[in-house]
């Protein structure tokens, strides 16, 4: 064979793969691993080429045979490990980044970026590791600092998570998500803010950029704590304004998602498959975010039989592969129609497989991605021995609380107050079709019921879960990192007297008000 004819094969690849030409491009890929099978670069682009073909299944498979190649280059490794985030396969990242040497001389920009793929999969322990290595390699490297901050507020160490922020700043003043966090620390006072100096900043920031709308979410944040808010508005306003331009909500998707899924899971197709044996009680707990999900899972994860597995699209990640096909999101119009076809045995087999590790052992492991309630009956099918909590908190103050958090490319839908108030009213009537079609399967758990007397709510909480009563689950006073957008409130202890956030800015919401009319209880 000629040794030029790898490197013209590749060169084909690369150039077919600038043009758009995704079938030719993986043809070339192709005939590059016939005659090196272990070409991990190649591997990689055959994976991204099936994945733009439509071929989820066989793209995942090119990846994985990409991680038994055992890369150690910086970018075939960085590579790789995108990879398998994208497929949510977390073993297989840790695998990966274990045989990657990764303590040898590598780059704070290359440790950084490893540290942040390795925090969204749940092991910052791993995450705080990379990053003290990249401040050894460059402690001046903006990035590293600011992500420094973001796992020490995870860990609930704000006074550290603050400090590392600052020396973002320090080095990067437009840092713009390093200011987002910043005001989420603690609760902003007049003598201490940052306000005028994100202000002086305001003019050096690209109009309409990601950065523009984390300093103006920013901005609102703090001149919420300090109650200036008309100020806060015009800062929430534009902040909402830039990020709805920047990702859009298809709304006809979710439209069509909404009916595929009443029509498709009714009461005989939510009865279940063939129930698979897992080593644990899987305990879903969803509805819309911002609605204390994230406080019921800290509860339930402090009794001794629960492991509580955060936010994950473990779920998902295993209807992409049964319907070969990788969605938007948690469910949309398209996975909807294929999920008729999809064998919820192999769902559920490989959910176990996939979450088993998340466990550590224990019978009962949460999950709590809020928006698994899309999914909900194809987990019934799929795990009818799951238990599941829907979190329900007052509309307005649920979606005022959506309409002013910066997320990053999920809920679209929350950057305009009249989708916001379509989409809680689709996921309110979807919550309603459950409780029809699954009777008792569902147990609606009430935020302030909650906040106001945890322990007879857990009480009813553990006896729908199976679990004995032990009052361990009523504290948040455990170790561990919460990653979530509730982390710094998770620190405090139960906040029983919150308030209407939303009351402050009553004149700008009419849209919000009058769309969530119809769920909402009058006022006394």
């Amino acid at each position: 064979m000629s040794a030029q004819l790898p490197q013209k094969l590749w060169r084909q690849g690369e150039d077919y793969a600038r043009q758009g030409q995704w079938a030719a491009a993986l043809k070339a890929y192709n005939g590059l691993l016939e005659h090196d099978p272990a070409h991990v670069l190649a591997l990689l682009r055959a994976s991204r080429m099936a994945l733009s073909l439509g071929r989820y299944r066989d793209a995942r498979e090119y990846a994985m045979r990409a991680l038994a190649a055992r890369p150690r280059g910086d970018e075939a490794v960085i590579m790789l490990a995108r990879a398998l985030r994208m497929f949510n396969e977390p073993l297989a990242l840790l695998e990966c980044v274990e045989h990657s040497n990764w303590r040898e001389c590598r780059s704070a920009e290359w440790l950084t970026e490893l540290a942040m793929l390795v925090s969204t999969i749940g092991d910052n322990h791993k995450a705080m590791e990379l990053l003290d290595l990249a401040i050894v390699r460059d402690p001046k490297h903006p990035p590293t600092r600011y992500f420094r901050g973001v796992v020490q507020m995870f860990f609930g160490d704000m006074d550290a998570s603050e400090k590392e922020l600052e020396r973002c700043i320090a080095l990067a003043p437009t840092f713009a998500q390093a200011h987002w966090v910043l005001s989420r620390l603690r609760k902003q006072t007049p003598q201490s803010n940052h306000v005028a100096r994100m202000k002086s900043l305001l003019p050096r920031v690209q109009p309409g950029t990601e950065s523009d709308a984390y300093l103006a979410f920013a901005a609102h944040n703090e001149l919420h704590d300090l109650g200036e808010y008309e100020e806060a508005w015009q800062a929430l306003d534009h902040a909402c304004r830039v990020k709805r331009r920047l990702t859009p909500h298809d709304r006809l998707d979710a439209k069509w998602m909404y009916e595929r899924l009443v029509k498709l899971c009714d009461a005989d197709f939510v009865q279940g498959a063939t129930q698979v044996d897992g080593p644990f009680v899987p305990v879903f707990i969803v509805g819309m975010h911002r609605s204390g999900s994230t406080l019921l899972e800290q509860l339930l994860g402090g009794h001794p039989l629960v492991a509580d597995g955060g936010e994950t699209y473990s779920f998902t990640t295993q209807m992409r592969y049964a319907t070969d096909y990788r969605n938007k999101g948690v469910v949309d119009a398209e996975l909807a129609k294929r999920a008729r076809d999809a064998d919820y045995e192999v769902v559920g087999s490989r959910f176990f497989e996939a979450s088993a590790w998340r466990a550590k052992g224990k019978p009962y492991l949460t999950e709590k991605l809020p928006s698994n309630f899309l999914n909900l009956g194809f987990i019934a099918k799929a795990l009818p021995q799951a238990r599941i909590l829907h979190m329900v908190r007052d509309p307005l103050d649920t979606c005022f609380s959506n309409l002013r958090t910066m997320f990053s490319d999920v809920n679209t839908f929350s950057y305009d107050q009249r989708e916001l108030a379509e989409w809680f009213g689709q996921y309110r009537r979807l919550m309603e079709h459950w409780h029809r079609v699954m009777p008792g399967r569902v147990m609606d758990v009430h935020y302030d019921a909650l906040v106001a007397d945890p322990e007879a709510v857990m009480r009813q909480v553990l006896d729908h879960c199976g679990l004995p009563w032990d009052g361990a689950a009523t504290s948040l006073d455990r170790a561990g990192a919460v990653a979530t957008a509730s982390s710094p409130q998770m620190r405090g202890g139960i906040m029983k007297n919150r308030g209407a956030a939303w009351r402050p800015y009553e004149a700008w919401l009419k849209p919000l008000i009058d769309g969530l009319a119809e769920f909402r209880t009058p006022d006394p």
